[in-house]
């Protein structure tokens, strides 16, 4: 005769449900009403605390498991070597996008193969060059910075600094990995 677990729902065979093994009584305790028992001819089981406690630690080793491969993916790519340029063609220009908002320019590329390391305030910049001579100037502030791990593009917005012109197509950069601003830098 074969019975069904209410639990499982599998098919098991009646001697087993019967008779088991000094395990399954320590994990399924508990039965059903003596009339539900009576009726189906075969005892229905409960999990007890420690079947739920194993059921516990399979599910935090699971999730162990794929936070440590989450760490090894952000380990995978490193972190950009201090003055790493990364130069954007400028996309989009805007005057004020809200009431009161200042001009805004906007810039992207991709093509990264390390992790940037960009924040809210770093400068941005415009190498001009002039036969065998070149000249850097700071030309904004970032405001808004996205990364697209995926396709290894970096998003810039940024605002200008007073009184420089800065039109769409121009070429400026931004360093992926600025050395710390010393104490006295403000």
């Amino acid at each position: 005769m074969v019975a069904d677990l209410p639990i499982s729902g599998l098919p098991v065979p009646r001697s087993l449900t019967t008779t088991h093994s000094a395990l399954a009584s320590r994990l399924w305790r508990g039965c059903c009403s003596a009339r539900s028992t009576a009726a189906r001819g075969w005892k229905c089981w409960r999990a007890s605390p420690l079947a739920w406690s194993c059921l516990l630690g399979i599910c935090c080793l699971a999730a162990g498991t794929a936070t440590a491969q989450a760490v090894d993916s952000e380990q995978l790519l490193s972190l950009a070597a201090p003055g790493t340029p990364f130069t954007f063609e400028v996309i989009e220009s805007l005057d004020a996008a809200y009431l009161g908002d200042t001009p805004s320019h906007m810039g992207r590329d991709g093509g990264l193969s390390v992790r940037p390391n960009v924040s809210l305030g770093d400068a941005v910049y415009r190498t001009t060059r002039t036969g065998e001579q070149s000249a850097t100037m700071r030309v904004g502030t970032v405001t808004r910075v996205k990364w697209e791990r995926v396709s290894g593009g970096l998003m810039v917005e940024f605002d200008p600094e007073p009184l420089q012109r800065i039109a769409v197509g121009d070429e400026v950069w931004v360093d992926l990995n600025p050395m710390p601003a010393g104490p006295n830098s403000r």
